[in-house]
């Protein structure tokens, strides 16, 4: 559990602007935590609870005068199976943040962030804006219902993962594009937040201050009944949709070993290298494509001014802020989307994140606790196929019920006026018809 409780509402923050009370508003100073290894007694102690049987005795001695012997598996596994199940908690575990209200077109949605099991802090981040409220200068627009989801995935520090969860969306609703030409306004605020953050890294730097961060953003914006998606970098958007709930991709993963990246990274001037390791007993560990320069295993992003500028040994247009962006109008048979960090996809496929998720969505009447315990599944079963890197997970799930519903009535009552109109036929036999009359009335 982390000493600070205010950490995990810091990483994620929900927003209803409608109640400016509902907003969370912390220090965005991530509280520095002692470090527990995967293999202390602490660690196997709490995911024991609900697992006894799987570790033998020896290994459940939690004596302080006993050195804990390095084992072939982390804490949290066994060679006979898995240590997180469905009951278990997940390591410095924290609520799972859910709606407990529709909100338009949303029905529910949910979020959760985790530092995982190899590292002692969490640079993930999620900003979560139910109702963007329009600038002063622009209240005599009708605007339609906005919602912004975003999961922003940091490294090399905190910094600007914090300063996009803040303020991407800012950005964006700035845009005198915004709402009406939303492609436009997403180009323009990712580009002008990029800028702004590269400005004040280059501000710290001037100080004596090294601001090295950068970040990955993978965004939802929902315009009426028409969901956007921006991505830059390689967290993920999946839609689930169709009659068989299938996973539909909504962005591509922006990583050096994608062709079209790779295409653009070498006309640019960029290089992809690879690193490789001997280990002591022959094996060569072959680590993942980077770019250089900047060496990152991401080939877009936000920061990362080494990267970037000249001036620090980085090269303009070879790691960028640039979004691919994608959009749908909301269907009735579309289900939910997920958004969720590169620690979850790492391990898992888009397609299992799916079938995990909705398989809590149809077994709880309640479809915020269904997105709420979908969440924790999907992280719990990303920590059990050794994710080695912080993990996010947002859901966010329509009204295609409500729509098809919605759409069933509207047929319902055409077939109903249509019968009546035949029979009636004209004004004068309405007056001998009452009776028909007033059905008529009640279903239109």
């Amino acid at each position: 559990m982390y000493k600070n409780q205010k950490y995990f509402y810091d990483a994620l923050k929900v927003r209803d602007n409608r109640d400016p009370t509902y907003s969370v508003n912390l220090p965005s100073h991530s509280p520095k935590m002692p470090f527990k290894r995967p293999f202390q007694a602490e660690n196997i102690n709490r995911s024991m609870e609900n697992n006894k049987c799987r570790y033998s005795e020896k290994h459940l001695d939690q004596s302080p005068n006993q050195k804990l012997k390095p084992v072939a598996q982390p804490a949290y596994f066994s060679q006979e199976g898995l240590l997180l199940t469905r009951n278990s908690k997940l390591p410095n575990y924290e609520p799972t943040r859910c709606s407990s209200n529709e909100n338009g077109i949303i029905r529910a949605y949910a979020a959760n962030t985790n530092q995982g099991i190899v590292r002692d802090y969490n640079e993930d981040r999620v900003s979560i804006i139910l109702n963007i409220v329009k600038p002063q200068n622009r209240q005599h627009e009708n605007w339609p219902r906005c919602s912004f989801f975003g999961v922003y995935d940091g490294h090399g520090g905190s910094t600007c993962a914090d300063f996009l969860r803040d303020n991407l969306h800012q950005f964006v609703i700035k845009e005198l594009d915004f709402p009406w030409n939303p492609y436009e306004a997403l180009r323009k605020g990712f580009a002008a937040a990029e800028q702004y953050f590269q400005d004040f890294a280059i501000s710290q730097f001037n100080k004596g201050i090294a601001e090295r961060s950068g970040s990955c953003a993978i965004v939802a914006l929902l315009v009426g009944d028409v969901c956007y998606v921006a991505n830059v970098g390689d967290s993920r958007a999946v839609l689930c949709g169709g009659n068989n709930k299938s996973a539909l991709p909504l962005s591509r993963d922006h990583k050096p070993c994608d062709e079209l990246e790779k295409l653009r990274i070498q006309k640019a001037g960029g290089k992809i290298y690879q690193t490789q390791q001997q280990q002591d007993d022959q094996q060569v560990l072959v680590g993942p494509l980077r770019v250089l320069p900047g060496r990152l295993s991401v080939s877009r992003t936000f920061g990362d001014i080494e990267a970037k500028l000249e001036r620090f040994g980085g090269k303009p247009n070879v790691v960028v802020a640039e979004p691919e962006l994608r959009s749908f109008k909301i269907q009735e048979d579309h289900q939910y989307i997920v958004l969720a960090s590169d620690g979850i996809f790492d391990k898992m496929s888009s397609n299992e994140v799916v079938e995990i998720m909705t398989k809590e969505l149809d077994a709880n009447s309640n479809i915020h606790q269904g997105c709420s315990i979908g969440v924790e599944q999907v992280l719990k079963e990303s920590i059990n196929r050794r994710t080695l890197d912080n993990i996010t997970v947002v859901v966010v799930a329509f009204q295609g019920e409500q729509m098809k519903r919605t759409k069933n009535e509207i047929v319902k009552r055409n077939q109903i006026k249509k019968t009546v109109q035949a029979v009636l036929g004209n004004q004068e036999d309405q007056e001998n018809t009452p009776g028909l009359i007033n059905t008529y009335k009640r279903y239109i």
